[in-house]
């Protein structure tokens, strides 16, 4: 007849219960992934139209800076030119 020993009965039960243990850890783990899984698939895209208003308005301005930097561009060598005339007209003396 077999002899029962405690020590090994022990140690079988307490490796089926890590096994029990490690496989519902295992199956906890997988739920917490498809909850994560599920709360990301109804998350939405952020909506990007003001953004891309504020660009196109951002866009309009730049272009105005543009036109207005060439405009004093013209005024500022128009006036250099003026500033030549002046000179000379000024350092002829006969021209008084």
């Amino acid at each position: 007849m077999a002899k029962f020993n405690l020590k090994d009965q022990l140690a079988g039960v307490a490796a089926l219960i890590a096994a029990i243990v490690a496989i519902g850890g295992g199956f906890v783990k997988y739920g917490e992934i498809t909850t994560k899984l599920d709360a990301l698939s109804e998350v939405s895209a952020p909506d990007l139209t003001p953004l891309a208003r504020t660009i196109g308005d951002n866009k309009q301005f730049i272009s105005n800076n543009m036109t207005d930097l060439a405009v004093l561009e013209k005024e500022i060598e128009l006036l250099k030119i003026q500033m030549e005339e002046l000179k000379v007209s000024t350092s002829n003396p006969l021209s008084q």
